[in-house]
């Protein structure tokens, strides 16, 4: 086993990019038109390495819509890591984009919050995707209380897997990442969607800046990059590092969005049957078969 979980990590780095598509668009007010996500599982881009998660492991995932200047923000990032720790859900900080006063924001972050939630005022956190809480202000419970509720509210997505392979290059700045969603098509929650759109979300761990008006100074799990990765179940995908603030702590994260049928359309003919139950690190026949492919053609020019 060991040994074919090396060759296929060898392997990734003589596969091409795939193309991708095009994401859904949203109304540009505070209803969410985009569906749930879920997902999660990440790994250290520092090192080659494979993640497996269950759906019964899924991590919640809270985004906050975020900037260094902005006071009430602190409130919301400290319940937030608090719910962090209690329930182990995953925090995403999207940063104000071409803010002088806050250098964490980035085109494909600011373009993801806006096509699914509309302009962003922070601070604005979405629980899951598909619940939109904007302000500070406690309601009748506190921050930590409200938050852990939404984010833990189950949503029924079957058995399957997320997974993916990192392979990095022995520069550190290059590497393959190959990723496979294995769900059930039929389940109700994918049956009634038009299908699921992966993304590679890339994350910096913690980014050191005094200079931010709110006096925070560390910023946890800033979103750098996020990279659309298509349609397909699974796929693979050439990525290169983008540079770091500080340190060496970029952090890649696979999640996956439900997209939602258009207004009238038949859900038993929008799901194209493409997925399956069977758990495994990436055991499509796809996928196995391009790895086969490629492991012949690179030992026939050795």
């Amino acid at each position: 086993m060991r040994r074919i979980f090396c060759l296929a990590l060898a392997l990734l780095l003589f596969i091409p990019s795939p193309a991708v598509s095009a994401g859904h668009n949203t109304n540009g007010d505070d209803t969410i038109t985009g569906g749930v996500i879920f997902g999660g599982a990440k790994i250290s881009a520092n090192a080659s390495g494979a993640v497996e998660v269950p759906f019964s492991e899924l991590p919640g995932i809270a985004e906050d819509f975020t900037a260094t200047w902005c006071d009430n923000c602190v409130y919301v990032e400290h319940a937030l890591h608090n719910v962090s720790v209690d329930t182990g859900t995953e925090v995403l900080y999207y940063h104000r984009n071409n803010d002088v006063e806050d250098p964490f924001g980035s085109d494909s972050g600011d373009s993801w919050w806006q096509r699914r939630y509309g302009p962003g005022i922070p601070p604005t956190v979405v629980f899951n995707g598909d619940e939109l809480r904007s302000g500070s202000l406690p309601g009748d419970e506190s921050l930590d209380d409200e938050f852990t509720a939404k984010v833990v509210r189950n949503f029924d997505i079957g058995n399957g897997d997320s997974q993916f392979i990192w392979a990095l290059e022995n520069n550190n700045t290059t590497g393959a990442f190959a990723w496979s969603l294995q769900y059930n098509s039929t389940h109700s929650t994918f049956a009634d969607s038009a299908g699921v759109q992966s993304w590679l979300v890339v994350l910096e761990d913690s980014a050191y800046f005094p200079e931010g008006g709110n006096g925070l100074e560390d910023y946890p799990n800033v979103v750098i990059d996020v990279i659309d990765l298509g349609t397909e179940s699974e796929g693979l995908y050439n990525l290169t590092l983008p540079s770091a603030w500080d340190d060496d702590d970029i952090t890649l994260m696979l999640i996956h969005e439900l997209i939602p049928l258009p207004p009238g359309t038949d859900s038993e003919t929008a799901q194209p049957g493409d997925s399956s139950d069977e758990s495994g690190f990436l055991p499509s026949i796809t996928l196995m078969a391009t790895l086969s492919v490629v492991a012949i053609a690179a030992f026939s020019r050795r």
